[in-house]
């Protein structure tokens, strides 16, 4: 690996992964504030988040013509997920609505990010790559937390503060898998 050139989304993935450890502590830590405030601030707070997050992604697959059509189409779903949050004041009323969504896309996110680094993976073990398993090992990983928190986000009744708990759990290993992708190089 020592020969290999840095990627250019090491910036991209750095600032990613500070803003995404430093906001899974920040929910972990004011989860019952959080919780408490889940209907209100929270949504803006969610809102500007994601579209921050959209932006970044859509910027660095328009900067660089090599990125993979994975910026876009994560930069696209963050945005929609903002907008959903801006606009559904009335459909906020609907108990919880806001987990589901913030659940189901960013468990969405995590699939995606997962399956692009399986065939990371795949492509490694072809060049003989020594460090092949790391993106498997954390493609695996973040297929089985994004189906997990769709699952909660829909299906399960646990409390906003169990949630917020998950989901800040959720963002510092999104933060710590950026940081794993720069220094062995797992991007597709």
């Amino acid at each position: 690996m020592s020969g290999e050139k840095k990627s250019s989304r090491s910036p991209y993935l750095l600032i990613s992964a500070i803003v995404f450890i430093a906001l899974g502590i920040a929910v972990i830590w004011f989860r019952a504030p959080i919780a408490g405030m889940v209907n209100n601030i929270f949504k803006w707070v969610a809102a500007g988040i994601l579209g921050v997050f959209a932006i970044v992604n859509i910027i660095a697959f328009a900067k660089n013509t090599k990125e993979k059509i994975k910026e876009l189409i994560i930069g696209a779903l963050a945005l929609i997920a903002a907008i959903i949050l801006l606009i559904s004041d009335v459909a906020f009323k609907i108990e919880n609505l806001l987990l589901i969504v913030v659940g189901v896309m960013f468990g969405l996110y995590l699939i995606v990010e997962g399956f692009y680094k399986l065939k990371a993976a795949f492509a490694s073990k072809k060049k003989s790559t020594k460090a092949w398993f790391v993106p498997l090992i954390l493609g695996l990983l973040s297929i089985v937390f994004g189906v997990g928190l769709i699952y909660l986000a829909i299906l399960a009744k646990i409390s906003t503060v169990v949630f917020v708990v998950i989901f800040g759990a959720i963002l510092i290993y999104a933060g710590i898998q950026n940081i794993v992708n720069m220094f062995f190089n797992t991007n597709d």
